[in-house]
């Protein structure tokens, strides 16, 4: 009877959910037809919410403003451009960036900060959910199957030495929803959001592993990166004997103290059949294990493309649907009927064409035009330039369909997004020790020879005697290394949450010889070859017993990491 109930509840909160986002839907469409009005509006709404702040008297912005008077008070910026502002509002400051007040700061890694801090007050909330509601309204049109069980939605992800500090809610994401879509992602979710409270990342991982395991009516799998999704399928099978005592007994690890804030996950069938498993999590396993799942939806473009092959494999018997593009800062496009169209009801969006460096708004653009988009939004940060190019390739009715092409600058393999300046602190930082000199910073993408993703650090070996004689000196130049890389916090997140295995040293006495061979392989020219501070190393490296095992002849001499 209870089974029942539960389930006819869940059926009842779909229903109701999809009946509500469908008007949400609706509205995106009209807005299709009229782009250019939206868009003023949006902005009119924008300027409306900073009169009277520190923001408006600095520009000398009136209440009256148009397109054409806005773009000559504000200029193009970045984070620096906001982050005394920001300090200041997060310090206790009022009417600062807008005159409501900020519900939460979001913590992003920047490209020149190791942490930027996003505010976030209800406007801004509001234009997410508008993003929201019309892509959840179209999972459930495209993909019914979704209606008939639990959903897994991965939001926020906040490195353990951020959690419980500066902001009580930086990890809760109900938070960011309206009340009747906290109702019912609380009805519909597959685990608990209060597991994300606990005081560590391997706590919030382990007890997310349980509740998905223990959810056999699971029909909805939501990540941001595919390496998440493959890091928790790790994770099932190395803590498979853990997990079935939880789901036998249902009480966590007595190592887990935080994660008394919610109840373990009871369900004996489940770990019967995770007793099965041999191995390998299979195609096999995943539909007798979920076998209503009917949609995983990750990233699937760029960088992220064989890892999102790799987890449709692994889910075979369910459909797969890419992202769009969102980040901390604000949403700028949304899946819908296999396009990336712009969320045109959410922010104001301009667009820096990177041929020509003109800035246009989204009502200008044209099919074929490389861009990269400029946001203002509701939280008073206006005219905020990302670091993302992007090419124009259809149009829903009046509003402009994307393709994700690339991070402008920087490395972002998994999501951990480091930039050229970060890698040269490093470089910098590491050029200290004796006989060794930092050569660049190789972002190794994973393959059949290399299980997970890693940062390696080419080094040249400068002594006479060779580093493999002086083993301690480069065990410690590796910890300098991973400790320098974690100080950024997604790197740091993604090490926590196993995207990426431990950085490495790599240490050659011909490394930058190394480095120009690679190059030379792909088609350019010895004299045309600048050696980058970081760069996504896409020519084989392999390792053997935790060896690099050097794949151009001469290279036979080198060090690895321990």
């Amino acid at each position: 009877m209870k089974t029942a109930l539960k389930e006819y509840s869940i059926n009842v909160a779909h229903k109701l959910s999809a009946l509500l986002t469908h008007f949400d839907e609706k509205n995106f469409l009209t807005s299709s037809y009229g782009v250019e009005k939206t868009q003023r509006s949006i902005l009119k709404k924008a300027l409306e919410n900073i009169s009277g702040t520190k923001t408006s008297v600095l520009r000398n912005v009136g209440r009256v403003i148009n397109y054409e008077i806005f773009i000559t008070k504000f200029p193009v910026t970045g984070y620096e451009n906001w982050a005394g502002l920001i300090q200041e509002q997060k310090e206790g400051g009022s009417n600062i960036l807008t005159n409501q007040p900020c519900l939460r700061y979001q913590p992003t890694s920047g490209s020149t900060s190791k942490i930027k801090w996003i505010p976030y007050n209800q406007d801004f909330l509001h234009q997410l959910d508008q993003a929201v509601g019309p892509w959840l309204s179209h999972m459930y049109r495209r993909y019914p199957g979704i209606k008939q069980g639990k959903h897994y939605w991965s939001l926020s992800w906040v490195p353990s030495d951020l959690r419980n500090s500066d902001t009580n809610s930086v990890n809760d994401d109900l938070q960011l929803l309206p009340w009747w879509k906290r109702v019912f992602m609380g009805l519909t979710m597959a685990v608990p959001e209060c597991t994300s409270l606990a005081d560590s990342s391997e706590e919030s991982l382990f007890a997310t592993a349980c509740y998905l395991v223990s959810c056999q009516d699971l029909s909805l799998i939501s990540v941001w990166s595919p390496t998440f999704a493959l890091s928790l399928l790790d994770l099932i099978e190395d803590r498979r004997l853990d997990i079935i005592k939880v789901l036998n007994n249902g009480q966590w690890p007595n190592t887990y103290k935080s994660l008394s804030v919610a109840s373990a996950p009871v369900n004996k069938k489940a770990a019967h059949l995770l007793s099965t498993l041999d191995g390998k999590i299979t195609a096999e396993f995943t539909e007798l294990l979920w076998p209503k799942l009917a949609l995983i939806s990750a990233w699937d473009t760029s960088s992220s493309f064989i890892w999102a092959e790799k987890l449709q494999a692994v889910f075979a018997h369910s459909d797969f649907q890419g992202k769009g593009l969102w980040a901390t800062e604000g949403v700028i496009t949304i899946p819908y009927e296999d396009k990336f169209p712009l969320a045109i009801n959410s922010h104001f969006y301009e667009f820096e064409d990177l041929t020509s460096g003109e800035i246009l708004p989204s009502w200008q653009l044209k099919s074929g035009l490389t861009v990269r988009p400029i946001i203002t939004c509701a939280n008073g940060i206006f005219r905020y330039a990302m670091n993302d190019q992007l090419l124009v390739t259809h149009f829903v009715n009046e509003i402009p369909c994307f393709e994700f092409i690339g991070r402008m600058d920087g490395i972002d393999m998994v999501g951990e997004k480091l930039s050229p300046q970060v890698a040269i602190e490093i470089l910098n930082d590491l050029d200290d020790i004796q006989g060794i000199t930092p050569v660049s910073l190789l972002a190794v993408p994973g393959n059949h020879s290399l299980a997970q993703a890693r940062y390696v650090l080419l080094c040249n070996d400068d002594s006479d005697l060779g580093i493999t004689n002086n083993p301690a000196l480069h065990q410690e130049l590796q910890k300098r290394l991973e400790k320098n890389l974690q100080a950024h916090f997604h790197y740091q997140l993604a090490r926590e949450l196993g995207q990426l295995a431990m950085a490495e040293v790599v240490i050659l006495k011909d490394a930058v010889q190394y480095y120009e061979d690679a190059k030379i392989k792909k088609g350019m020219t010895k004299g045309n070859i600048k050696i980058e501070p970081l760069i996504l190393w896409q020519s084989e490296l392999h390792f053997e017993n935790g060896c690099l095992n050097g794949t151009r002849q001469g290279a036979s001499e080198y060090a690895a990491s321990v």
